[in-house]
């Protein structure tokens, strides 16, 4: 059990505390009344910093959009392109064994390097022939020339002879012709008639010889020119059998790169079909194609840029040198003189159309621009400067 002097000892204790605490209730009252101000949040400053930064990247998002889409629309840009070269074949002219080839494959060449010889012992020959021929017909007219005052006083001769059996001939006519009326009435015998007429025939068979040694003379005088006239031919023998010669021997007609060389020393080339390829390295070309949307900001003399997928750190300019006006279309039959075939079927998706746009590369690097490497190509305002 409790002591009762303990208890009312701790219940004047708590009396005596109660008394003692009652004045500062009283003071506090007022003091409710303007409660102390709430200590600041910091959440509330991020959430107002978050607004902001989401006002500032929706605007970005949209600007960078609208550079991009200006980019695009107005300078557009395709990585479906190609590098391309003018190629053409090393085509012999003449015929024959190849002797010596002074190329391979992939070799670089210049202008007037020799590619490879042809045998050139049958040409040499023809040369030959061609020449002979023209010394035996200039013999000929020097022979004929030496000859021609003699043929020529040979004509005059001849004429001559005609005019006097013309003469001879008209006489035995004019004889015949007056005897024969005055034989009916005996003025003249038979005898005489007929050595009139005798004479008259003997008058036209010598017009008719002296009328062949007249063209017997023409013939002469005439062969000089014949021959001067046939001279002019065989020079052009003799100048196309040393040509033949000469293409015995084949160079390089510009500067390149041979290519797809499969042959050696003893093949037989054959005129006029190509013994090897060589890749045109004066100017290079990219064939880019654009959707059909896109070809409306670009003509020829547009430039460009171009950027090859073995070296995309470096830059190259480029010209639009010509876009294409034809394409085949995909999936269509043509039917000559027939009507028009039409599928059953519709395209949901349907694909824009890409036409090869063809520009030159200006001042390419010959190290690393090969036919048929990949590129990318961006079309830039303006034309090319």
């Amino acid at each position: 059990m409790s002591d009762p002097a303990l208890s009312e000892k701790n219940a004047a204790q708590a009396g005596t505390s109660a008394k003692q605490a009652g004045p500062p209730e009283a003071e506090a009252s007022p003091a409710a009344d303007n409660p102390p101000p709430a200590p600041h949040d910091p959440s509330d400053d991020r959430k107002v910093l978050g607004k902001i930064i989401s006002v500032v990247i929706i605007v970005a998002a949209v600007l960078l959009a609208f550079f991009v889409w200006e980019i695009v629309e107005k300078r557009p840009r395709t990585d479906d392109a190609t590098v391309r070269a003018n190629v053409i074949g090393i085509v012999p002219r003449v015929r024959g064994l190849i002797v010596k080839l002074h190329v391979q494959d992939n070799q670089a060449v210049q202008e007037g390097d020799l590619l490879f010889e042809i045998d050139p012992e049958d040409y040499e020959l023809g040369v030959e022939k061609a020449k002979a021929a023209l010394a035996s017909l200039d013999q000929q007219i020097e022979a004929a020339r030496g000859g021609d005052a003699a043929l020529k006083f040979g004509v005059k001769a001849a004429e001559a002879g005609v005019e006097r059996a013309q003469a001879q001939l008209k006489q035995a006519d004019d004889t015949l012709n007056r005897l024969q009326p005055l034989q009916p009435k005996g003025f003249t015998t038979a005898e005489t008639v007929d050595q009139a007429r005798t004479a008259k025939h003997t008058a036209t068979a010598g017009l008719a010889a002296a009328e062949q040694q007249l063209n017997q003379a023409k013939v002469a005088v005439g062969t000089l020119e014949t021959l001067v006239a046939q001279r002019p031919g065989a020079v052009a023998a003799l100048k196309l059998a040393e040509l033949e010669l000469s293409y015995c021997k084949v160079t390089a007609p510009f500067p390149g790169r041979v290519i797809s060389l499969n042959i050696s020393e003893g093949a037989y080339a054959s005129a006029g079909v190509a013994v090897f390829s060589l890749l045109d390295a004066r100017h290079w070309y990219v064939m880019a194609d654009f959707r059909e949307a896109e070809i409306r900001h670009m003509a020829p003399g547009t430039g460009a840029e171009v950027y090859l997928l073995s070296a995309p750190e470096k830059k190259f300019r480029a010209t639009v040198q010509g876009i294409s006006w034809a394409v085949k279309p995909e999936g269509e039959i043509d039917l000559p003189h027939g009507v028009p075939y039409v599928k059953r079927e519709l395209n949901w998706v349907h694909i824009a159309q890409r036409f090869p746009v063809r520009l030159e590369v200006e001042a390419p690097d010959p190290e690393l621009f090969r036919m048929g490497a990949s590129a990318v190509v961006i079309i830039k305002d303006g034309p090319a400067r």
